[in-house]
């Protein structure tokens, strides 16, 4: 159902269910750390319209951790050296674990 075409040299790292806000819209959908890029799939008003938004990881210029509502630690703020920001909203208890993941990406390229 999220399923997004892959590099032959490319491989996912992390996964997981998440909620991507851009500009004035947000969507449902899945987001996943591969070898080469970050990137969230998600479905436009019914499950026949497809979005993808991806970064990558050449392109990263910050990660960071935030909070949404100021209270919960569920979010991942991701600047580009293009000016885009997108935000993602993960599993709380999964936040840490991903910028660690992407941290640990970053330092391999």
């Amino acid at each position: 159902m999220y399923s997004f075409p892959l590099a032959d040299t490319e491989e996912i790292i992390k996964k997981g269910h998440a909620s991507l806000h851009l500009e004035d819209s947000a969507f449902t959908g899945a987001f996943y750390l591969t070898s080469e890029r970050l990137v969230f799939v998600g479905y436009v008003m019914n499950i026949t319209r497809k979005y993808i938004e991806e970064v990558p990881l050449t392109h990263i210029r910050e990660v960071r951790g935030e909070k949404t509502f100021f209270i919960i630690p569920n979010g991942l703020a991701v600047s580009t050296i293009t000016g885009k920001c997108l935000k993602v909203i993960v599993d709380p208890g999964d936040r840490n674990a991903w910028l660690k993941a992407i941290d640990e990406q970053l330092a391999k390229i």
